[in-house]
């Protein structure tokens, strides 16, 4: 049994399902099934932590007990994730697909990336736990965390882009920052006027 290690995919933003696609078709093209482990996840090796959220339209809907369509954003978006057994086929074929930018941990010049700790995946694991927790308790039903970039959709700020700096779930408000006139203004706003840029 080939040892199996994480690591950490950098893609452009936007393309990582397709790189997931594109990726499992090489691996049965190539016959390079045994280096990658298939038992990871629904997406074969691969894996993109996700947060449930919900569209402004669709939050709308569930408050008035209407069907509502949940949205899963990427917890790290331009990054997936890979459990594989690192031979020089399977790292040429990981960076050689489209839309794929490189492997992190990787210095260039031939070096192999370095996989990404134990420490780290589970922490990663717990973050996405903990998203879907909140969002099941209806304290985040927008999946808001810090860094995210968002559009202020109501007040006086309204179409400014803005980074979440803070949330604070429970009294479902983010404090936000943005620039304006050379001045960076920070903001707290509830969190129902904002939605999540398409920036993210």
């Amino acid at each position: 049994m080939k040892e199996m290690k994480w690591y950490m995919i950098s893609t452009m933003r936007g393309k990582e399902e397709q790189v997931v696609e594109a990726l499992n078709n090489r691996i049965v093209a190539e016959n390079l099934e045994e280096d990658f482990d298939q038992e990871t996840s629904e997406n074969g090796a691969f894996r993109i932590f996700k947060k449930p959220s919900l569209t402004q339209k669709e939050y709308q809907k569930k408050l008035n007990g209407l069907d509502y369509k949940i949205n899963y954003i990427n917890l790290y978006p331009g990054y997936i994730f890979a459990r594989m057994h690192m031979t020089d086929a399977a790292w040429f074929l990981v960076r050689n697909t489209q839309y794929v930018t490189g492997l992190v941990g990787s210095s260039g010049k031939g070096a192999k990336p370095t996989p990404v700790s134990t420490i780290e995946i589970k922490r990663m694991f717990k973050r996405e736990q903990e998203a879907i927790k909140s969002f099941e308790a209806g304290e985040d039903v927008f999946g808001l965390v810090e860094g995210d970039i968002v559009e202020i959709i109501g007040g006086p700020y309204i179409g400014q882009i803005a980074s979440v700096i803070k949330v604070d779930k429970r009294g479902r408000e983010a404090t936000v920052v943005f620039e304006k006139f050379g001045k960076k203004i920070e903001l707290i706003i509830e969190i129902d006027s904002l939605r999540l840029s398409e920036d993210n």
